[in-house]
């Protein structure tokens, strides 16, 4: 039965869509972002698609900052929150010696720490009532041994996936009944590439398509969910291959994605 999900990075993209999927299915939505005009207009589109669907709750939240995340958490303790998809995230593009500091520490701030704890907040409620979901969205970046360009992108997604495999056998050794996820898909039709600097190409896939993949995967359980064939060979290969290999394909990716960045 559905109930109350909380879903960040809501504004746009895939935390959209997955906004609109789950209140399709029945979920009363809270949706979370940044940006407040951005997340009004999210709001807005909901409410024209389906008028006497299930209510939406705007919360304005700037994720970077802990004690606003904390302050997320706190504000819905006392609700039964079910489902919470931690889908906000930020990337920076070029060399790692050249890039700001500051601006790698606040994508890590949202990436890695704002989704550390909200997981760590909402699964200890959750674990109090016997039941919740919680899926976080990282990346295919997340499952290569790195990637160069994106230096610290690969590695904060990298972080959420190896949080949340962990996260996953713990509840599986006890038997709990709290499920976690991860979502790892590749290049997706978002403002995220736009905000990064740098073009995604003609292949990005379609975000609504990525979030009714997202839910098939967390209604099977799944611990890993890789939306696409395409970046399931290439996570199967990855595995398979040399390190050196891979880092150098991956290089050989961001080179062409830096080069659509010098031409504009």
């Amino acid at each position: 039965m559905a109930g109350l999900a909380v879903v960040t990075g809501a504004g746009s993209g895939i935390g959209f869509e997955m906004a609109r999927l789950l209140r399709k299915k029945g979920y009363f939505v809270i949706l979370v972002g940044h940006d407040r005009k951005k997340l009004r207009e999210a709001g807005e589109r909901l409410k024209a698609e389906r008028p006497k669907g299930k209510k939406i709750l705007l919360f304005s939240c700037d994720l970077s900052r802990s004690e606003e995340c904390l302050r997320l958490c706190e504000t819905f303790q006392n609700w039964p929150v079910d489902l919470l998809v931690n889908c906000a995230g930020v990337g920076v593009y070029g060399d790692f010696d050249a890039l700001s500091l500051q601006a790698e520490l606040n994508m890590l701030a949202v990436n890695c720490r704002a989704v550390h704890i909200l997981m760590k907040e909402f699964l200890k409620d959750m674990e109090k009532r016997g039941r919740g979901q919680i899926l976080n969205v990282a990346s295919s970046a997340g499952l290569m041994p790195g990637g160069p360009y994106m230096t610290a992108y690969y590695a904060s997604k990298a972080y959420v996936v190896s949080l949340t495999r962990g996260a996953a056998e713990e509840l599986r050794a006890k038997n709990s009944p709290v499920y976690v996820g991860v979502l790892c898909p590749g290049p997706v039709k978002t403002p995220f590439f736009e905000r990064a600097g740098i073009r995604a190409g003609a292949g990005g896939a379609d975000p609504e398509k990525t979030a009714q993949a997202a839910w098939r995967g967390m209604r099977k359980k799944k611990m890993v969910i890789v939306p696409d064939a395409v970046n399931r060979i290439a996570w199967a290969a990855a595995k398979l291959l040399p390190d050196p290999i891979v880092l150098a394909v991956n290089k050989r990716i961001q080179v062409r994605k830096m080069a659509g960045k010098r031409r504009r």
